[in-house]
């Protein structure tokens, strides 16, 4: 039961993050000054000091690492992602907006966004909703998922099959 409270707790706590950090990037893209006023100002909205302080610290090891990678890596392209029918009946025109947003924003790059859309095709919700997107890229986002490449592959070896 501990452990579902606490996957539970950490569940809203991701969304909530992943708000702040929409919010805090859409500031900084119109080239307003993120200040102590914007501290009060998502304080006052509700958000605990925690989850402000979690998002800020992103904020800044995205910008920290940004700093030491190559232009090209950082630099947008203009292509955009387009779904496919099948990924049309999980993934709806809202939360296909807000992952194009996410990516807009600098949040996420394109592969995380194919990865975001990877998981919501293996959840078999028809279709994700909002708050099952916001709970992956915030796992995705703060590495708490146990979600990795190794772990979604199957190894066989010469002997076995799969019935």
């Amino acid at each position: 039961m501990m452990y579902c409270l606490k996957h539970f707790s950490s569940t809203i706590m991701h969304e909530k993050i992943v708000e702040i950090i929409v919010y805090l990037m859409a500031e900084l893209k119109t080239n307003q000054a993120i200040s102590a006023t914007t501290f009060e100002d998502l304080s006052n909205q509700g958000y605990t000091d925690t989850e402000i302080s979690a998002a800020f610290g992103w904020l800044a090891d995205k910008s920290t690492v940004a700093d030491h990678l190559e232009p090209s890596v950082t630099a947008s392209k203009s292509s955009f992602r387009l779904l496919h029918d099948f990924e049309q009946l999980y993934i709806s025109p809202q939360v296909y907006g807000y992952l194009l947003q996410m990516q807009q924003l600098g949040v996420l790059n394109h592969q995380q966004v194919e990865t975001v859309i990877e998981r919501c095709l293996m959840t078999g919700l028809q279709p994700v909703d909002m708050k099952t997107v916001k709970f992956t890229i915030g796992s995705l986002l703060f590495n708490t998922d146990k979600f990795d490449a190794a772990n979604q592959r199957i190894f066989l070896n010469g002997t076995e099959t799969i019935h």
